[in-house]
């Protein structure tokens, strides 16, 4: 246990672990907006999809032309 303790404190200690913090800071929150953006965009998106496509009304059945053997 007392191992362990103390190397949280050297790491803290040290300049690596104090730097870290911000740099993952920094892309986990450019990979957050980038994510809204892209979410944004394919909403966008697939709304002109669904405006493409029928909706689900039954259409007329047309008969079906006579099997020749």
């Amino acid at each position: 246990m007392n191992t362990t303790l103390y190397a949280a404190d050297v790491l803290a200690k040290s300049g690596e672990a104090a730097k870290s913090g911000p740099i993952g800071f920094a892309v986990i929150l450019v990979l957050c907006v980038l994510c809204y953006f892209l979410f944004k965009s394919m909403s966008r998106h697939l709304k002109h999809v669904r405006e493409d496509f029928p909706k689900d009304e039954p259409a007329a059945q047309e008969p079906a032309p006579p099997a020749s053997s």
